[in-house]
């Protein structure tokens, strides 16, 4: 059975639940439903129908629904068959299963101080030179 003090620090968003803000957990979170906001968390793992709209940030994510905007995995980042991940995406290690979908740019190592600021956006593209 699971330490019940761990149960107390962490959070469940059952499929069909739409939440809307900033949230931070201090241990694991699971979601099946919709959050529309900012998630921090020690772990996250998004099952299939769950789907997060906003910054996710967490030592360990797990994605098995989707999830959009900038997400940042301090340790480890699995997107399974059924995981979708559209945006920056900043990794220690990463494992992507046959089917699972990235769209945007991928940054191996933590992110750059600053990032959330209007100014990082100028240094995401390369160009030749003479251009």
């Amino acid at each position: 059975m699971a330490n019940p003090a761990d149960s107390l620090e962490s959070v469940v968003i059952g499929d069909g639940v739409i939440v809307k803000g900033a949230f931070t957990v201090p241990s694991k979170a699971v979601i099946n439903g919709v959050i529309e906001g900012d998630l921090t968390a020690e772990e996250v793992l998004i099952g299939t129908t769950g789907r997060i709209t906003g910054r996710v940030s967490a030592k360990l994510i797990d994605v098995r629904g989707q999830l959009h905007n900038t997400i940042v995995s301090e340790k480890s980042l699995i997107v399974r068959a059924t995981g979708k991940i559209v945006g920056k995406v900043h990794y220690a290690e990463i494992e992507i299963e046959k089917g699972g979908e990235i769209e945007g740019a991928l940054h191996q190592g933590s992110e750059p101080v600053g990032a959330n600021t209007a100014s990082s956006g100028n240094n995401h593209q390369a160009k030749p030179a003479g251009t």
